[in-house]
This record gives structure tokens, C-alpha cells and sequence, in this order.
């Protein structure tokens, strides 16, 4: 599989804010308007995981 174009990195990062952002909320609520901690890895997960679900669903489609 070649490097994404341009265009699906840009649509994959929008997706990844998108979701990213409301699963962060759904998993650590009390960390973003409580007094908890922010788990950091848990943090870059949830906006990797989108970003690279977006993205392999692209190439895929496109190499179809």
C-alpha cells in the first residue's frame, strides 16, 4: 500500500478530532471537568485510533 494522498490525511484528521473528541468525553469526563488527572496515553489513543481507522478505510476503498 503507497503513502495516503494529501486529501485523505486531511479527511482522516477531521474525522479523528471529530470522534476522538467525543470519545475522550465519554472515557474521561472526570479528568476534563473534575479534579482527576488526564491519562495522556489514553488521551492519544483516542484520536490515533480514529485517524487510523479513517485512513486505512480510505486507501482500501480507493485500492478497490
Amino acid at each position: 500500500m503507497q503513502f495516503p494522498p494529501a486529501r485523505v490525511l486531511k479527511r482522516s484528521a477531521i474525522v479523528s478530532v471529530i470522534v476522538g473528541s467525543a470519545l475522550n468525553l465519554i472515557n474521561q469526563p472526570e479528568a476534563i471537568f473534575g479534579p482527576s488527572q488526564i491519562v495522556w496515553w489514553k488521551l492519544a489513543l483516542t484520536y490515533a485510533v480514529p485517524f487510523l481507522v479513517a485512513t486505512y478505510g480510505a486507501m482500501a476503498a480507493m485500492k478497490d
